[in-house]
């Protein structure tokens, strides 16, 4: 790995362009096919989607040499990492190539894009002990050697202009810059129940840096620094009590709501809310003569009234701003986009609700959308690894804001050291024989396909189903032990099994270092009053080789 050992080299980006000029398409004699799932739109390149019919061929990657392997795709499935004799990027929505100096000697890439999510701009490496980053615009790599970190996750682009890096030796976080070799800001040292990183909120040219912690029950800003990296702010609070809208950011302090501007001037504070619930945008939620009451922070005016309070109800964290791509990616397309308000109820009411989810619409109506199933959705996925040989494992989900229940508690990533028979232990020596979660409910299913299951048949139809699919006996154990009594007490289930591809695609697991093999099963169990014909599903067997990685999970409807 002599490529580590040398000094950075800065090549100007007119000699990237010409280099990617001088590449002639008759020389190009292989391919490299990339696939795409006709339902989900998930991309797909190994030998597992070659030959089904739930694929359809999307590009083709003309390459030079035989041995070029794709080795990334993004979240946004817009490019794809790949080697053919050195590290190259393609794009998929023009079908061009970039080439970059990387030769393909780490174990692991991370791509970063630009806020238009149209360009790739850094690419982060580590071979398992260094790592490094490389200006894609610059064609220049940088800090290699200089810092050690178990995996390309402990050094993050947060913007176009920083880096956050994490998991040092020194126990500290740094703030470094994407664009020269220079460390910029650098936090105190980790503490056994706090470890800091930092952030960047806002947009490309109207941001703020700061500096987070996160420990076993949530995670909280510490410092705040406006876009020139001047501190203005040290006041720890937790994370969900501000926002940024309107270029500003909105800090909840004592009842009261203040705003600074990117500058970092105090731009006001706002009157006593008394008692606030969440903040949204530039939208407070509060709690006054037993109303919930939205406000337009900057305009007290704009207010609304969207519900009588329940003092035994709670605002659910998954309350935001949800755009119509989103809210279709949730499978919610019947959905307004919206400012939207989760109520979660103690009790289910009268009229079978669980809560309502208040919207607020761009022409100022709210539309209520009752909750009819317990928030949370997704019961007990849990998550074995199974590494050939002890190996340090970094844990990230596409979408954290999913998650409600995390144990170990989920913030911002696990990091377990995994043993080859699947023990694992955090960093502070606790064992663990998998990793819990809930999520909320998304990708609800129509049954249309699957099965017709009575509680007489549950045990032999669970062991005969989860056999094929690929769990392991103590796997199928644990999963029976736990939907078992579910669908016994259902007396009649409608039965569907939601596999790897369909859970990547609703929330990707990012895991490094990478899985050879993955397995993802979700199973969604329906009460039914009477016998139902249904479409029989069919499963394919999951091929267990090198490091395994196998969640099992659920969804009652």
């Amino acid at each position: 790995k002599e490529e580590m050992k040398g000094n950075d080299q800065t090549q100007n980006s007119e000699t990237s362009k010409g280099n990617q000029n001088e590449e002639k398409e008759d020389d190009k004699k292989y391919e490299l096919i990339i696939y795409k799932s006709i339902e989900y739109g998930y991309l797909c390149y190994d030998d597992t989607c070659k030959n089904s019919d739930e694929y359809q061929k999307y590009a083709t990657i003309r390459t030079k040499s035989e041995n070029a392997k794709i080795i990334s795709v993004d979240n946004s499935n817009s490019f794809v990492l790949y080697d053919d004799n050195g590290i190259k990027i393609y794009n998929l929505e023009n079908r061009s190539t970039d080439n970059t100096s990387l030769q393909n000697i780490y174990k692991s890439y991370n791509m970063y894009l630009n806020e238009n999510k149209d360009k790739v701009i850094g690419i982060v490496f580590s071979d398992g002990n260094q790592l490094g980053y490389y200006n894609v615009v610059k064609d220049r790599k940088m800090y290699t050697n200089k810092y050690y970190s178990d995996s390309a996750s402990g050094l993050e682009q947060i913007n176009s202009y920083y880096l956050s890096l994490t998991a040092t030796k020194d126990g500290k976080a740094y703030l470094l810059s994407c664009n020269e070799e220079k460390e910029i800001l650098s936090s105190p040292k980790r503490t056994e129940t706090h470890e800091y990183f930092y952030d960047a909120i806002g947009t490309k040219d109207n941001y703020f840096i700061v500096l987070k912690s996160w420990h076993y029950e949530d995670s909280s800003i510490e410092k705040i620094y406006d876009k020139n990296l001047k501190e203005f702010y040290s006041k720890s609070f937790n994370s969900e009590n501000y926002t940024f809208a309107n270029n500003s950011i909105y800090i909840i302090e004592d009842k009261k709501v203040v705003k600074y501007n990117t500058d970092g001037n105090l731009a006001f504070t706002s009157d006593n809310y008394g008692d606030i619930k969440r903040i949204v945008l530039n939208y407070i939620i509060y709690v006054k003569d037993n109303n919930l009451i939205l406000e337009n922070i900057d305009d007290s005016n704009e207010k609304t009234v969207l519900a009588k309070w329940n003092k035994d109800s709670n605002i659910h964290f998954m309350s935001g701003y949800y755009t119509r791509k989103e809210l279709d990616s949730m499978n919610e397309r019947n959905k307004k986009e919206g400012l939207y308000i989760v109520v979660e109820y103690s009790d289910m009411d009268s009229n079978g609700n669980y809560g309502m989810e208040y919207c607020y619409t761009s022409d100022k109506k709210v539309i209520e959308y009752p909750i009819k199933d317990m928030l949370g959705g997704r019961a007990k996925p849990v998550l074995y690894l199974y590494p050939e040989t002890e190996t340090k494992v970094t844990i990230k989900f596409n979408h954290p804001e999913y998650l409600t229940t995390t144990y170990p508690k989920y913030n911002h990533k696990w990091e377990v050291v995994a043993k080859p028979n699947g023990d694992l232990i955090d960093k502070e020596g606790k064992y663990y024989y998998a990793l819990y979660w809930d999520e909320t409910r998304y990708n609800e299913v129509d049954f249309k396909e699957g099965f017709y299951v009575e509680s007489k048949d549950a045990i032999k139809f669970l062991e005969e189903k989860l056999s094929i699919i690929g769990l392991n006996d103590k796997e199928r154990n644990e999963f029976i032990m736990y939907w078992l009594p579910i669908m016994e007490n259902n007396k009649k289930n409608l039965v569907y099994f939601e596999l790897t591809e369909e859970r990547e695609f609703g929330n990707k697991l990012i895991i490094e270092p990478k899985p050879d093999s993955l397995l993802r099963v979700s199973i969604h169990i329906k009460k039914v009053n009477e016998k139902v014909s249904v479409k029989e599903q069919k499963l394919e067997s999951f091929n267990r080789h090198g490091f395994t990685a196998v969640e099992w999970g659920g969804m009652i409807y």
